[in-house]
């Protein structure tokens, strides 16, 4: 049996959690972002796929004591079980009297009934929740990676089953918004991150941590977005202005109108069709702006 190095220091720290499951999970709660788990995509299936078996086991039964009280119902030469065999189909107070007066033909379909009922509320429950959990995004980028450091580190954060958290990266899922920052965020993350981070205070043994303020990104590619439309929209109209030659100013609208849809694309998560649509209405206001001062 492996020898565990314990770290009294870190044990006696009142700033640490107890390591494992408590410490994991004030890791997942210390930031939204990280509340990320299994999928099971796999065994969800084959859960379902067990509970649509035994459906379809208790629906062939039940169409079998059907068709043999059908059968008594079409070829029987006693009247009373033929006149039993019919009310009970046609009545659920005669099938339940039947059931209750000792009839085991008749029991055992009702017991099949009330089965069926059960399993198939578990069925039905089972597939919208499994529906729900299918609709949850995989994990972003960069809190995944930093989940996936932390989980990694040494010595293993759980052991038995859990150690096999992040045997395969593909069957995860995280909840809330998911949502891919806007291509200027990406960038200002990657090139002006460690000026806009903030440290937080974690046990030391999660080593140094780093939030970004998602809020204060926001806010400067807010200023960006305001800065670069209205630069483009009045050195447009000046450029419009100050040229004369129509195929000059042709030119420019084509150039300014790219430049607008360009960065619509890396400032906002507007959609295609939202590109297309605000393109198109700036290069009308370009077009008339040359029209009114041709």
């Amino acid at each position: 049996m492996a020898t565990i190095q314990v770290d009294t220091e870190a044990a006696l720290d009142e700033t640490e959690y107890l390591p494992g499951f408590a410490d994991f999970g004030h890791f997942i709660g210390s930031d939204d972002s990280l509340s990320i788990y299994k999928k099971f995509g796999t065994l969800g299936a084959r859960n379902l796929l067990y509970l649509q078996a035994e459906l379809q086991l208790l629906e062939i039964q039940l169409n079998e004591l059907d068709e043999e009280d059908k059968r008594i119902i079409a070829t029987s030469s006693n009247d009373l079980e033929k006149g039993m065999a019919e009310r009970a189909a046609r009545s659920w107070e005669d099938l339940n009297e039947q059931a209750n007066e000792g009839n085991e033909k008749q029991a055992g379909k009702l017991r099949m009934i009330y089965r069926i009922r059960k399993l198939m509320k578990e069925y039905e429950e089972a597939l919208l929740r499994r529906n729900q959990v299918l609709e949850l995004e995989k994990p972003e980028k960069s809190p995944f990676n930093a989940f996936k450091a932390w989980f990694r580190r040494s010595p293993p954060v759980l052991w038995g089953s859990g150690f096999r958290l992040l045997h395969d990266e593909e069957d995860m899922i995280a909840l809330g918004s998911q949502d891919e920052p806007d291509r200027m965020s990406a960038l200002m993350h990657r090139c002006l991150g460690y000026r806009l981070r903030v440290e937080r205070e974690t046990p030391k043994s999660w080593g140094p941590m780093y939030y970004y303020p998602v809020e204060r990104v926001a806010l400067i590619v807010a200023l960006i977005s305001i800065i670069v439309s209205a630069a483009l929209l009045v050195g447009a109209i000046m450029a419009l202005y100050f040229v004369k030659p129509m195929g000059i100013r042709l030119g420019l609208v084509g150039v300014f109108t790219t430049l607008f849809a360009a960065s619509m694309t890396l400032l906002t998560h507007a959609r295609r069709i939202e590109v297309y649509g605000a393109t198109a209405a700036y290069a009308a206001v370009l077009v008339v702006f040359i029209s009114v001062n041709n």
